[in-house]
C-alpha cells in the first residue's frame, strides 16, 4: 500500500479532509520522506521536533530514529496522532502537543534538530523564531522554492532581506533538492524545495533582528541615510539613542546601499554603532601588551642563561 492509499485510509477512517486555511498539503512521496530523515543524520542521542506532523507519516520514520517532540495545531491531527502513536506516546518516545508553534518556547522544549514539513503560510515568522531559539544545531525543512530563493539570497539579489541576513550570519544555509506538487495531497499551487540549516550563531538575538528588518525598510539608501531614516524607530524599540547619528558618517560601508551589504558587513555596523567594536579592540590591545611582556620577560631569562 502506498502512502496515497495510507492517507485515503485515514481520511476515511477518522472523517477528516485537508484544510487549506491552515497550509495542509500531506505528503505522499516516500522517498521524500526518507531523504528528509537521512539529511538530518539523526542518532539515538538526538531529540528532534516535528512542525506540523499530520497524518505522522514523517512521524512514523523520526521515531524510528530517535525521541520525537510533534507540535500539532489542528485538534483534528492531534487527535488523529494520538490514536495512531499511543503506544510510542505512552513510552515517552514521542511528545504530541497541541499548540501553535509559533507561541511555543522552542528552547524548553529539549529538542536539538528539527524535520520538518511546516505549513507554508508560517514560513517567514517560523524561520525567524527558529533563528532566534539556542537549543538547535540543524533544521531540515521543506518551504515553498520562492521562501527558499529569499533563505539563500546573498547581498546585492532583489530577494535578499533582513531574514536574509539574519539566518545566513547564523547559519550555514543549503537548497537541497526541488519537489513536484504531485508528492503532496491535495497539490499545491507552488513547486517546493527542501533546504538545511547548519547553526553556528554570531548574533541571533531579537535586537539584532528588529535592527535588521527596520534598516531593510530602506534597503534602497545608502547606508547612512538608511540609519538616519531608522533610527527613530530604533530609539522607541530597542533603546538607540539619537546622539548614534553621530557615527554614521564615520562608518566603513556608508556610502553603500543596504542592500549590498553582506550579513557579516551588516553585524560589523551593528557592533560599530553601539561601541562593541571599540571594547573587542581595547581588550585586543589589552591581551597584545600581556603578551609583548610575557615575551620580553621570556628573551631576558634566555639572554641571563647565555651569559
Amino acid at each position: 500500500m502506498d502512502l496515497f492509499e495510507d492517507l485515503q485510509g485515514l481520511m476515511i477512517r477518522h472523517h477528516f479532509k485537508p484544510d487549506k486555511k491552515l497550509s495542509q498539503f500531506f505528503c505522499v512521496n516516500e522517498a521524500l520522506l526518507q531523504f528528509l530523515v537521512n539529511e538530518a543524520k539523526l542518532s539515538p542521542k538526538d531529540t528532534v521536533l516535528e512542525i506540523g506532523p499530520g497524518t505522522g507519516f514523517l512521524t512514523k520514520r523520526l521515531l524510528e530514529k530517535c525521541r520525537v517532540v510533534a507540535i500539532e495545531r489542528d485538534e483534528i491531527m492531534t487527535e488523529l496522532l494520538s490514536k495512531e502513536f499511543e503506544k510510542e506516546i505512552l513510552s515517552g518516545k514521542l511528545r504530541l502537543i497541541n499548540s501553535d508553534v509559533l507561541e511555543t518556547d522552542i528552547d524548553a522544549l529539549g529538542v536539538n534538530k528539527i524535520v520538518s514539513l511546516p505549513p507554508y503560510h508560517i514560513s517567514s515568522k517560523l524561520v525567524g523564531k527558529i533563528v532566534l531559539t539556542n537549543s538547535i544545531d540543524l533544521a531540515v525543512l521543506v518551504f515553498d522554492t520562492g521562501f527558499v530563493q529569499k533563505l539563500i539570497a546573498f547581498e546585492g539579489l532583489s530577494e535578499y532581506g533582513s531574514l536574509s541576513a539574519f539566518l545566513n550570519l547564523n547559519a550555514k544555509v543549503e537548497a537541497l533538492e526541488k519537489i513536484e506538487a504531485g508528492s503532496f495531497f491535495p497539490t499545491p499551487n507552488c513547486v517546493s524545495e527542501v533546504v538545511k540549516m547548519t547553526f553556528a550563531r554570531k548574533n541571533n538575538s531579537n535586537e539584532y533582528l528588529t535592527f535588521l528588518k527596520e534598516l531593510f525598510r530602506h534597503k534602497n539608501k545608502d547606508l547612512n541615510r538608511g540609519l538616519i531614516q531608522a533610527l527613530v524607530f530604533l530609539v522607541k524599540e530597542i533603546g538607540w539613542k539619537m546622539e548614534y547619528e553621530k557615527k554614521f558618517s564615520k562608518l566603513k560601508s556608508t556610502d553603500k546601499k543596504v542592500y549590498a551589504l553582506s550579513p557579516k558587513e551588516l553585524l560589523d555596523v551593528y557592533e560599530e554603532v553601539l561601541g562593541k567594536k571599540t571594547v573587542k579592540a581595547k581588550n585586543s590591545k589589552k591581551k597584545q601588551t600581556k603578551e609583548n611582556k610575557a615575551t620580553k620577560g621570556a628573551a631576558k631569562k634566555v639572554s641571563k642563561k647565555n651569559k
